[in-house]
Formats: structure tokens, C-alpha cells, sequence
């Protein structure tokens, strides 16, 4: 979901509208995932505190809860830096998008 992320182009001149009205819709969704995929990785940590203590041995591809929770983290700055540029750029689209909608 990071890379699609940081994929997503919102800047006027350099995508088509379809690709920005794509891209604004996939922000949005982003955002409504955003508290439970945190939740998730709460749960995680917990669940790997609760295994530690009782001294299980994980697998050698184990990813550690802090490190998902410092990627959950990096994703959650791309997605508020899209945001940003999202809201800069939303009279610019609504205007691209009514243009168009009245050439079409």
C-alpha cells in the first residue's frame, strides 16, 4: 500500500484527470483504513510482548512489531504529505474536472 502510495500523482499538469480522480479516491480510502490497520499493529506489539514473556522462539523471517509499527509509521507521513497536497490542490482539480465535464 506504501509504494501505491507514494505512486499517487495529484499535480495538475502531469496526470491525466482520471488518474487524479483514481488517486484522490485511493487517498480517501487510505484514510479510512488508517485506524484500523493501527489498531492491527497495536495488537501485534501486544501479542508479540505476551510471546516474548512466555519465551517463544520466533522464525528466522519474523519481522519485529516495531519495526511493522516504524513502516505503519513512514506510511502514515506519505499519506499525510499526499493529504497536504491533496487539499493545495483541490480548486485546481475541481476546475479540471468541471472543464472536462462540460467538453465531454
Amino acid at each position: 500500500a506504501k509504494e501505491k502510495l507514494e505512486a499517487v500523482s495529484l499535480e495538475g499538469a502531469s496526470a491525466s484527470t482520471n488518474e487524479i480522480v483514481l488517486g484522490v479516491t485511493f487517498l480517501q480510502e487510505m484514510k479510512q483504513n488508517l485506524e484500523p490497520w493501527s489498531g492491527e499493529v497495536d495488537k501485534l506489539i501486544e501479542s508479540e510482548r505476551l510471546l516474548k514473556r512466555q519465551r517463544h522462539t520466533f522464525r528466522g523471517d519474523w519481522m519485529e512489531g516495531s519495526r511493522v509499527k516504524g513502516q505503519f509509521h513512514h506510511m502514515e507521513q506519505v499519506l499525510a504529505k499526499r493529504n497536504r497536497t491533496m487539499e493545495e490542490q483541490i480548486p485546481l482539480l475541481q476546475s479540471r474536472v468541471v472543464a472536462e465535464d462540460k467538453i465531454s
